[in-house]
């Protein structure tokens, strides 16, 4: 358990067991790891998915003053890591609005995967490159990441391609390729193609010389 999740531990057990405060973290996590969030993402869980789990417990109508301290905390680490990220090398933050994230580095691949993952009507993510496979299947299953290796195989043979899309019945793909491998993002039909291409047409590897 990492200093984050035990702050939030302990200042829910002050009002709900210790038993019930694991539960309801785990609820508010809906998955995914601890140890892969920022200060930003423990900021974000906090006032909200956690914030609307306390408010189905407990008769408050937000945190209570323990986790809001918390809250505060979390958003001025968040400020003081950004300005140390600015001041070395680009990274999964926005420069001159390119996303750059450092395919070697096992962290910063589930971190992207993680980060798009969360994004509004997103279904699954798939990041797939020499340096490992990092995946956020939601319902779907393994036979999702061989059929999206085989597109990806298909569009490279007949030439290099920047993005590709196709809509289906219930959803929509985009997918383009990244450093000798493919990100690939699958979305319910109505959200919104036109941002999810940007933002995808956006994210570059960072290559051996940037290091």
């Amino acid at each position: 358990m990492n200093d984050t999740e035990q702050k939030i531990i302990e200042a829910l057990s002050r009002v709900i067991s210790p038993v019930a405060a694991h539960n309801l973290l785990k609820r508010a996590l809906r998955g995914q790891s601890p140890d892969l969030l920022g200060p930003r993402s423990w900021a974000e869980l906090l006032e909200g998915p956690l914030q609307r789990e306390l408010t189905g417990v407990l008769p408050v109508s937000g945190l209570i003053p323990d986790l809001q301290k918390l809250v505060r905390q979390l958003k001025a680490q968040t400020a003081s890591v950004e300005v140390v990220r600015n001041s070395t090398r680009p990274t999964l933050e926005t420069t001159d609005l390119t996303e750059y994230v450092d395919l070697e580095r096992e962290q910063d691949r589930q971190a992207l995967v993680l980060d798009l993952a969360r994004g509004e009507g997103v279904l699954a993510v798939v990041l797939d490159s020499v340096h490992g496979q990092e995946c956020r299947l939601g319902v779907h299953n393994d036979s999702l990441v061989a059929l999206l290796s085989t597109v990806h195989r298909l569009l490279d043979r007949k030439g290099s391609y920047k993005v590709f899309y196709t809509v289906f019945a219930e959803a929509q793909l985009v997918l383009r390729p990244l450093d000798r491998g493919y990100l690939a993002v699958l979305t319910r039909k109505d959200t919104n193609l036109g941002q999810l291409l940007y933002r995808m047409s956006k994210i570059e590897a960072i290559q051996v010389g940037e290091r």
